[in-house]
């Protein structure tokens, strides 16, 4: 077998992971590269092999950097199955269009305003595109072998988001185990990853290789933010990914105003149309998570959803505190958190909680790292409200929780290679692996072909 390293490698984004057996050729994750101008615009460059040569996808989860490239396949002439678990399958359907959404929005909106260096400004694929896309995804049970060409494909629970999963793959000589996403241990609403599966060689992310996440939680996170702007009568906005992340903060901020911890009146508004759809699968998919039937439900209720483009522009144009606002997306790349980062970035009463991984090239990492003007929609925005970061929310294991996984392996692998990672990140984890367990471990390079 052959794996080819076409995305996620030497970044945490693009995630595309070519494995060639015989006469099969099958794609792990197909998803869209964020970022530096220079990573985006890969988005627009031709696959490195020909989309008609590829039997099926094996989608680990339903975040944009693993899905959101898939469309474009199809568009390229790509015409077989995507296998996912069914909550992937269900949550890819809603960001696939979201995405498109976003992405036709965004290009009018450039045209309207005359901002964008290209005329006409182009969507990279359109509503129409996934309309074509989502009949190929096909649902698989977890522990449930199937058959691609030449191939056996399994999948396990990672963690991390709803349906997100683990495969490992097999010719029956040689198998390779791909660990997605891992998520935390930890995790307020998901359940821990499953060990690897045994393998011959190991592909892991390393997102967090470098660190572990703050001692503390994300509960206290927020319990200070909430009560700060209940001083100064400001809002509390947090870009959000509206998958996983979204549902966490929800969750935990509903905990808080329970327990009497911050003020229960508050509002808190989410403003993400995905994010509400996303919301009732966490309540149809309870076996995936940590809370049980209608619990989900229960947590939605208290919040005020918002659904329309008026609404949005409505909850800008008042400017009163205290009140909470989540929106997408987590790193400020696009969306409505933007129209809401220039209502009310400029005032000092307010906080920006930046809670999470915030890839480099993205506004969300300019302000992480001090930028006081932030440039959307063609104009520079000024920045005077506080700017807090925090990596308590991540879904992503951390240093810790990666080492814990590869403890749990059951024999040690061949070979080992590291993705879906900034380089230093990965190259220190790099090290750890070597001197801890003293296994076989690489970083491959964009575009690096290996045969196992």
């Amino acid at each position: 077998m052959e794996i080819g390293f076409l995305g996620a490698a030497g970044t945490v984004t693009g995630s595309k992971f070519l494995v060639h057996n015989n006469d099969t050729r099958i794609l792990v994750d197909c998803g869209m590269f964020q970022g530096f101008k220079e990573l985006r615009e890969l988005n627009w460059e031709d696959f490195p092999f020909d989309p008609r040569d590829i039997q099926a996808v094996v989608l680990t989860h339903a975040h944009l950097d693993h899905c959101g490239a898939l469309p474009l396949l199809v568009k390229k002439g790509f015409k077989g199955p995507i296998y996912c678990t069914e909550p992937t399958l269900e949550l890819t359907k809603i960001i696939l269009l979201d995405s498109a959404k976003i992405q036709e929005e965004d290009a009018d909106y450039a045209n309207k305003k005359g901002f964008s260096k290209h005329s006409p400004a182009l969507a990279l694929y359109t509503t129409e595109d996934v309309e074509r896309t989502l009949p190929l995804l096909r649902p698989v049970n977890l522990h449930t072998q199937f058959e691609i060409g030449s191939l056996k494909v399994c999948f396990y629970s990672s963690g991390h988001i709803l349906g997100a999963a683990s495969a490992t793959i097999s010719n029956g000589e040689k198998s390779i185990h791909f660990s997605g996403d891992l998520g935390r241990y930890n995790d307020p609403l998901m359940p821990a990853p499953e060990p690897p599966a045994k393998a011959d060689y190991l592909v892991m992310e390393s997102t967090y290789g470098d660190r572990d996440h703050s001692p503390k939680t994300s509960k206290e996170v927020l319990k200070e933010c909430i009560l700060e702007i209940v001083k100064s009568r400001g809002v509390l906005l947090i870009p959000s990914f509206a998958v996983g992340r979204a549902q966490n903060l929800l969750f935990e901020i509903t905990e808080l105003k329970r327990d009497g911890e911050v003020p229960a009146q508050i509002p808190v508004y989410f403003n993400s149309p995905m994010g509400h759809e996303v919301a009732r699968l966490y309540e149809k998919h309870h076996p995936f998570h940590r809370l049980g039937s209608g619990q989900f439900a229960e947590v939605m209720s208290e919040v005020h959803t918002i659904k329309t483009a008026e609404e949005s522009r409505a909850l800008n144009d008042d400017k009163s505190g205290p009140k909470i606002i989540i929106a997408a997306s987590g790193m400020l790349t696009g969306g409505r958190v933007l129209h809401h980062l220039k209502a009310f970035g400029p005032d000092s009463r307010n906080i920006v909680l930046l809670a999470g991984f915030q890839s480099p090239g993205t506004r969300g990492f300019s302000l992480l790292n001090g930028a006081r003007e932030i440039k959307i929609h063609g104009l520079y925005v000024e920045i005077n409200c506080k700017v807090i970061p925090s990596d308590s929310f991540s879904a992503h294991a951390d240093r810790s929780d990666l080492m814990t996984w590869l403890k749990q392996a059951p024999e040690i692998p061949k070979r080992m290679f590291l993705v879906h990672g900034e380089p230093v990140a990965a190259d220190e984890l790099r090290k750890r692996i070597d001197k801890e367990l003293k296994w076989y471990v690489t970083v491959p390079r964009m575009g690096q072909i290996i045969s196992t």
